[in-house]
């Protein structure tokens, strides 16, 4: 990475989550977060996830004083209504047709049956998103600036995270949901990176894993975003903090699909790295 390029700063700000952690801020079950990566000669300004509903989305940004008209992309972390209804407002808030950065199965139906049916789905089609933005659909790694990289497809590799009870419908038929389109976005800094993870539905630790293969670097400097530990086993998470603790890792900041329980283990386990992130709350990483 040449001098222009170098990231010197990120900036993260968490537009939404389920819990509010400033005045005014509605919390609201659902992530948006936007990254702001400063270089050189530049910076960059990245929507992750748009949180459940539009009116969610526009109230926090307006209460923190967010103007998305220099946004440069969106980054969808998977096809899930709590991370993609605010999807249609982003794009007008942007005024112009700014990419839309997906795996393609984000937009294939998504239901589950129990305790009964419910589609949890993204709310719109691709054509209304085409009709405004511009939804580039990637399988593979897309590294959409220097040292900024959308995951793709997160290879499972352990043996202890599974993705149960989602539904899809491939060829007319009722089929389980891998969740295939789960993907997270890696800032790649000088002295480690920087994971930020939507639901998590691949594995925490297939996502950790595959950004240190993908950028070879084995420090990282902070996860934050949803772990989908709510429901698990104490066996699971037991598993993954065991995994976090054989990492070198600065600092968690799990929320929204995590749960409650596994975030105050966590904590207790790996004393010192572990605070809840909410919204309203504005990090910097150098």
């Amino acid at each position: 990475m040449d001098w222009q390029n170098e990231i010197i700063k990120t900036r993260i700000t968490m537009i939404v989550e389920n819990t509010a952690g400033r005045r005014w801020i509605y919390g609201a079950h659902g992530l948006a977060i936007l990254v702001e990566v400063f270089k050189n000669d530049g910076k960059m300004k990245i929507l992750f996830d748009t949180g459940p509903t539009g009116d969610v989305l526009n109230h926090n940004l307006k209460i923190l004083g967010i103007d998305f008209s220099d946004l440069d992309a969106i980054v969808l972390s998977h096809g899930h209504y709590d991370h993609t209804g605010g999807l249609i407002e982003a794009i007008k808030g942007a005024g112009r047709r700014i990419p839309v950065i997906s795996h393609p199965d984000a937009y294939k139906p998504k239901f589950v049956l129990k305790p009964k049916i419910r589609y949890n789905g993204i709310p719109y089609n691709i054509d209304e998103v085409e009709r405004i933005g511009r939804p580039i659909l990637s399988i593979t790694p897309l590294e959409i600036s220097s040292g900024i990289i959308v995951t793709g497809e997160i290879p499972r590799r352990t043996n202890f995270e599974k993705t149960e009870g989602l539904k899809t419908i491939i060829d007319g038929k009722v089929v389980d949901d891998d969740m295939k389109d789960d993907q997270a976005l890696i800032i790649d800094m000088k002295d480690g990176i920087i994971i930020v993870t939507g639901c998590s539905h691949s594995g925490i630790i297939n996502i950790a894993k595959r950004a240190v293969e993908l950028t070879g670097k084995n420090k990282i400097k902070m996860i934050i975003g949803g772990f989908h530990l709510i429901g698990a086993s104490d066996e699971r998470i037991f598993k993954t903090i065991d995994e976090f603790r054989r990492m070198n890792i600065d600092r968690l900041m799990p929320c929204h699909c995590t749960g409650e329980k596994a975030i105050m283990k966590m904590a207790i386990e790996l004393e010192g790295k572990v605070r809840r992130a909410k919204a309203g709350e504005i990090l910097e990483i150098i």
